[in-house]
């Protein structure tokens, strides 16, 4: 099968003329339910305190950290025992959690006291080093494998400095309509960003008709229009499989950040996908994310307010209904000025559940871009998808790796 690559930009103008009459699919714009947040995490477990004959018992285990960190581990006596109180586990993000051991109980009766059991030892969240892996793929290459079924492409970027055995976090980057992985390896810049913070990017190139991605059903804007129905999820699995054949990776973090279509896939994907540990949707939609697994998921959306193919409506209702499914306040949110714009970043959201809007304006001389208000902000224009970048405003390359270390680790 061949994979289709389509890097012109006359096919948006086309489907904007075939389905602009459509209503269909308009979304509301913002939205202004609060939804009280979560409390934090579950204190730790609490070992029994038998009375017994001098024998070995455990003391009590180490709390459980929550993804917030606040778990703490209550000591439970026990009958003289040597065994030690177990610390605190990682949170999903890998972060240690250092939940307190159990405290040692003294043993009564059946012939004197035993020894108490010595407190636990706090958790680790550095994530394990692996041996034995090649290495040999570093800086940029073109790569092929087979996924759902099917063949499938894509650009894979390695620093020439990466340690092939230390964990490094993945960065997925699914491109739009009509466009192409080498069009988002050009535009984004996630490559030299990878040389500076030590991740492995990808630039996946989707297939099939009309659209690139599969994105679930009843997504807001045109982008329900050209919705594939491959399987782009298992796609998602090879590529970081490939990765981890290569190099060692950090599986507790691995994001995507996508554009126009593949910013609906990135929603998708971060719906769908526990191990996807943040995401950072740019000029796309959703839908309601009713078919989710109960999860949160760190959530930073861009989208410029003129966009004039993928409406901005559809970035605040993305916007809405990640704050209600992970909890957060909308009222007041913290508003942080950037190059073009602002930073929206909403208040009461769990450790595991940050969700914010950088919304942007294009510059009053014109962005540059092929499609009015429909491009990267921040983005390069010295390569192949020129039209789909507005270099002049900030980087939402650089605002969503700064948002994944902040909040998604």
């Amino acid at each position: 099968m061949r994979v289709l690559r389509r890097r012109g930009t006359a096919p948006w103008l086309a489907l904007v003329g075939m389905i602009g009459a459509l209503t269909g699919f308009a979304c509301s714009e913002g939205g202004d339910d609060d939804v009280d947040p979560p409390v934090g995490g579950a204190a730790g477990t609490t070992m029994p305190l038998p009375i017994g004959s001098g024998g070995v018992a455990p003391g009590g285990s180490g709390g459980t950290v929550s993804a917030a960190g606040s778990g703490a581990g209550v000591g439970g006596g026990g009958s003289g025992g040597m065994s030690a109180g177990s610390g605190g586990t990682m949170n999903p993000a890998g972060t240690g959690g250092a939940g307190s051991g159990g405290a040692g109980g003294a043993g009564m009766g059946g012939g004197g006291a035993g020894s108490g059991g010595m407190g636990g030892s706090a958790g680790t969240g550095a994530p394990m080093a692996c041996t034995g892996k090649p290495g040999a793929l570093r800086g940029r290459s073109e790569q092929a494998l087979m996924a759902g079924g099917a063949p499938r492409t894509f650009v894979y970027y390695a620093p020439s400095t990466l340690d092939k055995n230390v964990p490094a976090p993945i960065v997925i980057v699914p491109h739009g309509y009509t466009m192409s992985g080498a069009q988002m390896f050009d535009i984004t810049k996630y490559s030299a960003l990878a040389d500076k913070e030590g991740f492995v990017a990808v630039f996946p190139d989707g297939i099939g008709a009309p659209g690139p991605w599969n994105v679930g059903q009843g997504v807001c804007g045109l982008g329900a229009a050209v919705m594939a129905d491959t399987d782009d999820q298992s796609f998602v699995t090879a590529l970081i499989d490939f990765v981890e054949k290569d190099q060692c990776v950090d599986r507790a973090h691995v994001f995507m950040t996508g554009f126009s279509m593949g910013g609906y896939f990135s929603n998708e994907t971060g719906c769908q996908r526990s191990e996807i540990r943040a995401i950072g949707p740019h000029s796309g939609g959703t839908h309601d994310l009713s078919a989710c697994p109960q999860m949160r998921k760190p959530v930073i959306i861009f989208h410029f307010d003129s966009d004039s193919l993928i409406e901005y409506g559809c970035g605040t209702d993305a916007r809405d209904k990640w704050v209600a499914r992970n909890g957060c306040m909308m009222a007041s949110p913290e508003v942080v000025p950037v190059d073009g714009g602002s930073c929206e970043y909403y208040k009461g959201c769990p450790a595991d559940g940050q969700v914010a809007l950088c919304t942007f304006q294009v510059p009053a001389a014109g962005g540059g871009e092929t499609v009015p208000g429909h491009a990267w902000s921040g983005g390069s224009q010295d390569g192949e998808g020129a039209g789909f970048a507005i270099p002049q405003t900030a980087s939402a390359t650089e605002l969503g790796w700064a948002f994944f270390k902040k909040y998604g680790w």
